[in-house]
């Protein structure tokens, strides 16, 4: 997973669980994901349980979805944990509401 880095979008429905699309460096295309809303408000910010396969293996991690601290627009900070190891970091901004972004592999 080291130095893996890719982009995502996310689309919020109804309900307030979200659907997207994401690809990185390592991927042969673009693939989905989708999040369950675990809690949060009616933004994007909140705890998700999220759902993605790469190369035929599903993956499952706790998504975290806050307001970046350092700034004052609509930024925000993204984390993927699985079994409460960081995965994944990444930022995101609204464009048309949707939240696009970039990712990496964590440190």
């Amino acid at each position: 997973m080291n130095n893996l880095f890719g982009r995502f979008y996310f689309k919020k429905t109804t309900n307030g669980n979200l659907l997207g699309e994401f690809s990185n460096n390592f991927s042969e295309g673009v693939s989905t994901e989708s999040a369950d809303k675990i809690e949060g408000s009616e933004s994007y910010i909140g705890v998700y349980n999220t759902t993605w396969q790469e190369k035929g293996i599903i993956h499952f991690a706790k998504l975290y979805i806050s307001q970046k601290k350092e700034t004052q627009n609509l930024i925000f900070a993204l984390e993927w944990k699985e079994k409460d190891a960081l995965i994944f970091v990444g930022e995101g901004m609204y464009c048309d509401n949707i939240l696009v972004g970039n990712y990496k592999s964590a440190e």
